[in-house]
């Protein structure tokens, strides 16, 4: 669940922070029990921080975990080839995200077959499935790149456009968890940066008003899985600044 924890905490520890101010971080470590905590059809617990627009989130051994993923539409199926889950909360605006992720296998269905971006995606600035960043982390081409989704276009809805390099030569590791860190900042001018690596590969962009306004403010955050089996942990949201 989203909990506020004292940032201090850990500096208290080095230095002391008598009279710093406590500010929230948002944290979801996925403890508790085993079962369904959302789907697209359903919410099964009413205090989950998340909403699934497609496939289904589970938690499983205190991670949350897409199911293996199938394309749906049957009793008993979960959908989750095409896996989507953003936080209910969108007032994140300059955050650091970090989490644990992995990926344990790559799927195809009838309903989706390989493509080059299957993999796993980091969302923030969400503001609706329309507009919104996306940073590709683990992709089936083994490349990780920054994009900015637009309103208007024939991709539900919008159209991407990229805001950084691609970055090659970053293959998925199958079954070992990685660490992944995104973060958006607001620049002087309008702009906004938006900054990741996994585990040490590093990818950055900045968008100048490509495709249509900076996305500046505040937004959900989230994680999108295609043709993909993830399992993640300690979702943690640091406001910045």
């Amino acid at each position: 669940m989203f909990k506020s924890i004292a940032i201090c905490a850990v500096a208290a520890s080095l230095a002391g922070c008598a009279g710093a101010v406590v500010e929230p971080t948002g944290l979801d470590d996925f403890s508790g029990p085993d079962g369904l905590i959302a789907s697209e059809h359903e919410s099964a617990e009413e205090d989950s921080p998340w909403t699934v627009t497609s496939g289904s989130l589970f938690r499983a051994q205190g991670a949350g975990w897409t199911g293996v993923p199938d394309e749906g539409g049957r009793p008993g199926m979960t959908g989750s080839a095409v896996f989507r889950m953003v936080s209910s909360d969108k007032t994140f605006g300059d955050v650091d995200v970090t989490l644990s992720l992995d990926v344990v296998e790559l799927v195809t269905t009838q309903r989706t077959p390989p493509r080059d971006y299957d993999g796993a995606h980091v969302w923030v600035r969400y503001r609706s499935p329309e507009e919104l960043y996306a940073v590709s982390v683990d992709r089936r081409d083994g490349k990780m790149v920054i994009k900015k989704k637009c309103p208007g276009g024939d991709v539900n809805g919008g159209t991407y456009h990229d805001l950084s390099p691609v970055v090659g030569g970053a293959p998925i590791p199958f079954g070992r968890r990685q660490h992944v860190l995104v973060s958006v900042r607001d620049l002087p001018g309008g702009a906004v940066a938006i900054n990741a690596t996994r585990d040490g590969t590093a990818v950055s962009g900045i968008d100048t008003g490509i495709g249509c306004a900076p996305l500046t403010g505040a937004g959900g955050v989230g994680l999108r899985g295609d043709n993909a089996e993830l399992r993640f942990a300690d979702f943690v949201v640091e406001p910045i600044g």
